[in-house]
């Protein structure tokens, strides 16, 4: 990414993060900019080709056309567009400065984009034209695409192009600007794998992963090269990881790294990174050990998981399950606590008398109940952790606030009454806050706990494919 667009890239994610609207300030803070550049010299990859026409499918957002638009400089530009779509086709033409000549097809009737495409190519099939499959739905997609490598044989100088993205930054959903690269595909049988690739790429960079892993096994079936096979272990691995299958995605990890190590795969792209993968591995078998033994005292098993739940809870859209792991991230958190500082377990605390009394004042304290309605159960649930750490005098919960605590309190007092637990609620976004902000402050301190270990920091993004 050019310095300049790195650095307005980071200065629009941080209006975004104050609330600002993400595609408005795109809109105005990013797309000017990058649009300039594209009109002035566009990524085109492996060598710029000026086409003299070009097609292109037009979906919901434009901006992927009007960089192959301009990617491609041809000078008879024809796009097909659905009536949704249509409203798009005045933009086109100021952003490109082209003539566009619009053609409507139905979202999903492949056959019209057959028939259109041959219409096209018998009017100008003998000189050099650009499909562009990037935009426009599914069905249109993959019409272009079949049509393009099919009549690739009959007509040379047709090309298949694709407008990909090196760098994709999921916390706003958008490739990041000034990573997009307009790509020629090469002869038909090679394009079709690297049609594959890009869109297994696209899915693995919107951590879809079995959708990636569906299009490497794809790969390695259509053209034998075992290559594919390894970015499709790697896939598995992290589809494994977001399932919380530790066991399945340590496996997968240490067999690619087995793999790797191999003198047929030492030149893999994958090996670029296999430190990075290293430590993902190995933090994933110190989870496992955890999971196995249940042993608390494995802090740094405790740490991966509590982060990946943490992770899961962050980019889950849908707030019942972004809840859930929310929660879990928490509980475990204080459980590991009690244990590590205070010698206790949740399912057996062993409370002394003068302990009971101090938990059942500090959770008349918190749920604003009379001392004497406050009932004490034999394993300890969410709430319990979090009085009985305030009254062991944690010096992390003491700090905080009563009334801060007091507001947590009807948030986790509904997840028993969540859709998806007993009840019939769904959480809302804004009680999710306040329990991943206590999540995030029991890991620092975990983390300080854990000065000095190999896994702190470890990311948890999945490693670049090197394509």
């Amino acid at each position: 990414m050019p310095e300049d667009l790195q650095t307005l890239w980071e200065t629009y994610k941080q209006a975004v993060r104050a609330g600002g609207d993400r595609e408005g300030l795109y809109q105005e803070m990013v797309w000017p900019h990058l649009l300039a550049k594209w009109r002035e010299a566009p990524e085109v990859y492996p060598d710029r080709k000026t086409f003299a026409v070009s097609v292109h499918t037009l979906g919901t957002s434009p901006e992927a056309t009007i960089l192959a638009i301009l990617g491609t400089g041809a000078g008879r530009v024809y796009v097909l567009h659905t009536k949704e779509s249509a409203q798009h086709l005045e933009r086109l033409r100021a952003d490109t400065g082209r003539a566009i000549q619009a053609v409507q097809v139905g979202k999903s009737d492949v056959t019209a984009i057959y028939r259109e495409v041959k219409r096209l190519l018998d009017e100008h099939g003998d000189v050099s034209l650009a499909l562009d499959l990037t935009s426009g739905t599914k069905a249109m997609s993959a019409g272009l695409a079949a049509v393009g490598f099919f009549f690739r044989r009959f007509y040379p100088k047709v090309r298949v192009v694709y407008v990909d993205n090196e760098d994709y930054d999921p916390e706003l959903r958008r490739p990041k600007a000034g990573t997009e690269k307009l790509v020629i595909l090469k002869d038909p049988h090679e394009a079709l794998g690297e049609v594959d690739a890009l869109f297994a790429k696209e899915f693995y960079q919107k951590e879809e992963f079995p959708r990636a892993a569906a299009y490497f096994g794809e790969m390695v079936g259509g053209t034998g090269n075992l290559h594919w096979s390894l970015y499709k272990e790697l896939v598995e691995m992290y589809a494994a990881w977001r399932a919380l299958d530790f066991a399945e995605a340590q496996k997968k990890g240490k067999s690619l790294l087995v793999r790797l190590s191999e003198n047929a795969w030492l030149d893999h792209p994958l090996n670029q990174n296999r430190a990075s993968l290293r430590s993902q591995v190995d933090l994933l078998e110190a989870v496992s050990h955890f999971l196995e033994t249940q042993d608390l005292g494995r802090r740094e098993g405790v740490y991966g998981l509590a982060r990946s739940l943490r992770l899961l809870s962050e980019r889950e859209e849908r707030p019942v399950l972004a809840a859930l792991y929310a929660y879990r991230a928490l509980e475990l958190l204080l459980q590991e606590r009690l244990f590590s500082l205070y010698g206790r377990r949740a399912e057996e605390p062993d409370l002394t008398p003068e302990e009971e009394a101090r938990l059942r004042k500090a959770l008349a304290e918190l749920t604003r109940k009379p001392e004497a309605e406050v009932e004490l159960p034999r394993k300890l649930g969410l709430l319990h952790l979090l009085a009985l750490l305030r009254a062991l005098e944690d010096p992390l919960l003491s700090r905080k606030g009563l009334d801060k605590l007091q507001g947590l309190v009807g948030v986790l007092q509904a997840r028993n009454s969540s859709l998806l637990i007993h009840g019939l609620d769904v959480p809302k976004k804004g009680q999710i806050k306040p329990l991943k902000e206590l999540v995030g402050e029991l890991l620092q301190d975990l983390e300080a706990r854990l000065k000095g270990s190999r896994l702190l920091g470890v990311s948890l993004e999945p490693v670049p494919l090197g394509f």
